[in-house]
């Protein structure tokens, strides 16, 4: 696939920030989301919506999840595409439950991006996985 040098150029800095969160997935957020990106959870319950910013998305989503496990979630990313301003990228994330248990989950982002940062997306996952450790790790 061919790509312009300004998609090129988001791909690069998505790769980048997905190649530093490798390990760590809170990274490849903190490389290339603002306190003002607007992101969007599709789907249905508590934790679908939109958020104003990564502590906005931190704190009412994401903070649920980490605190259950036991270390921060990998990454590896399954395909990474662009065009014009949106890059489209699908993750898989492993890591392991406060109560030993396994965490598996998929994504799908369409990022928006303008002058190296995410402006705003949307994420797909899986859902199911996220409410199932909610509810099963208690705090």
């Amino acid at each position: 696939m061919s790509y312009s040098p300004h998609e090129e150029s988001n791909l690069r800095i998505v790769r980048d920030a997905l190649a530093e969160g490798k390990d760590d997935f809170t990274k490849f957020f903190t490389k290339i989301f603002t306190n003002d990106t607007e992101w969007e959870i599709a789907g249905h319950g508590p934790v679908a919506g939109i958020y104003h910013g990564l502590k906005d998305l931190h704190e009412n989503a994401e903070a649920a999840l980490f605190d259950r496990l036991d270390g921060p979630l990998s990454i590896t990313p399954r395909g990474l595409w662009a065009d014009g301003d949106d890059v489209i990228v699908r993750i898989e994330s492993t890591g392991v439950a406060i109560d030993g248990e396994p965490y598996h989950n998929g994504y799908l982002y369409i990022l928006t991006m303008k002058n190296g940062k995410v402006v705003s997306g949307i994420e797909w996952l899986d859902l199911h996985a996220y409410y199932e450790i909610i509810d099963r790790v208690r705090l």
